[in-house]
């Protein structure tokens, strides 16, 4: 049996991605989707990636998740899980009828802000976030999250100024990204938009993702907090890339 040369170029160079990408969540509790989705979108289109994406970023999760679920936040984490999932089917929805070089140009805008955002605002000590806040955090990660498997930002942006632990903060994302995940692939299995190539690149991608996981939760149980800088960096990089390519195949 022959192998496609491109398709084997593109799995190796996704399982690359795919391994930083889960050491960036492991270490972050945050961060796969942002690093991920630019790099897939160069090789196939986002409707297709997305799935991917999710696949890998629920499977990140479950390596994770059972040894987090002690100290998330439960009472953020539902909210935002409330106010989020109705917000995620109505960005899977959308992923289907957008154009994909738009998309892909929303991938690398959402990729570059976020860096951006995380770089000018540090972590500081704040106030625990009211339920309006709370909500909209919900919701607006939802959309990405069903969008382009990207609702990495406002959950950021929420869970890191400040008011949670590292720790608390690291496994509410993981449980908040595990639901966000979950719910477009079962929509999208439903719909019969989920095929046996997406669960298979998927299949093909989880040795690098469990390594990479692994990995980054060793290095946040001996430097938490360590990093940021060069992880921002990457993803400013990434997401310029990105959003290049999405404007010159949109315009």
């Amino acid at each position: 049996m022959s192998i496609d040369p491109q398709f084997a170029t593109m799995a190796l160079a996704l399982s690359v991605v795919v391994a930083a990408a889960a050491v960036l969540r492991g270490f972050t509790g945050f961060g796969f989707g942002l690093f991920a989705m630019p790099f897939a979108s160069l090789f196939m289109d986002p409707v297709q990636a997305v799935p991917v994406v999710l696949s890998l970023q629920l499977a990140s999760g479950a390596v994770t998740l059972r040894g987090d679920l002690a100290t998330v936040d439960r009472r953020s984490s539902a909210a935002i899980a409330a106010a989020g999932l109705p917000f995620v089917a109505l960005g899977a929805v959308l992923l289907h009828f957008a154009p994909q070089d738009m998309v892909r140009l929303l991938v690398g805008v959402v990729t570059v802000g976020a860096s951006l955002g995380l770089a000018l605002a540090p972590p500081v000590r704040t106030p625990r976030p009211g339920l309006a806040v709370t909500l909209a955090t919900g919701a607006s990660a939802g959309f990405l999250q069903g969008l382009v498997a990207m609702g990495g930002p406002p959950l950021t942006a929420f869970y890191l100024r400040g008011w949670f632990t590292p720790a608390a903060a690291r496994a509410s994302m993981t449980l908040v990204f595990s639901l966000f995940c979950a719910a477009p692939l079962v929509l999208g299995a439903l719909a019969g938009q989920i095929t046996v190539r997406h669960m298979g690149l998927a299949a093909l991608l989880l040795p690098a993702l469990i390594a990479g996981t692994l990995a980054g939760g060793w290095l946040f149980r001996r430097m938490p907090g360590g990093h940021r800088r060069v992880a921002l960096v990457a993803l400013g990089l990434i997401g310029t890339m990105a959003a290049s390519r999405g404007a010159m195949l949109l315009f």
